[in-house]
């Protein structure tokens, strides 16, 4: 499985990125993982939360997250989506683009295709 991605700049010991890595994937629900397990053994729902694990390990200043919660089922969607709003941050835009009107309750705005029509661009 690719975390290491997610470290690459970060001068890390192996004992550390380990350490990290394990950590992460705790956190995104997958501790019963083998850090060695191929991505293409994963489940839709496993894959996407691998990928929202190196995406924490990053830590970058921007999530461009496209929909995050599609094909998952209720209790996955709920735990990516609490995920991706603990990593709310005064340094850090998160852009989500959905169809899933759940989502759209969480967000601090919503942009819909309409409303860009209204605007003079």
């Amino acid at each position: 499985m690719p975390l290491k991605l997610g470290l690459i700049g970060q001068k890390l010991s192996k004992n550390e990125q380990h350490k990290k890595e394990e950590q992460v994937l705790e956190r995104v629900g997958l501790s019963y993982l083998k850090l060695d397990k191929p991505i293409f053994e994963l489940s839709g729902g496993e894959a996407q939360r691998v990928a929202l694990a190196k995406l924490i390990l990053k830590d970058p200043p921007f999530i461009l997250a496209d929909e995050p919660t599609a094909s998952i089922d209720p209790m996955t969607s709920q735990l990516i989506m609490e995920i991706l709003l603990s990593l709310r941050a005064p340094n850090r835009l998160i852009v989500i683009a959905t169809h899933n009107p759940v989502v759209w309750e969480l967000a601090d705005e919503v942009i819909t295709m309409d409303s860009l029509q209204d605007l003079d661009l």
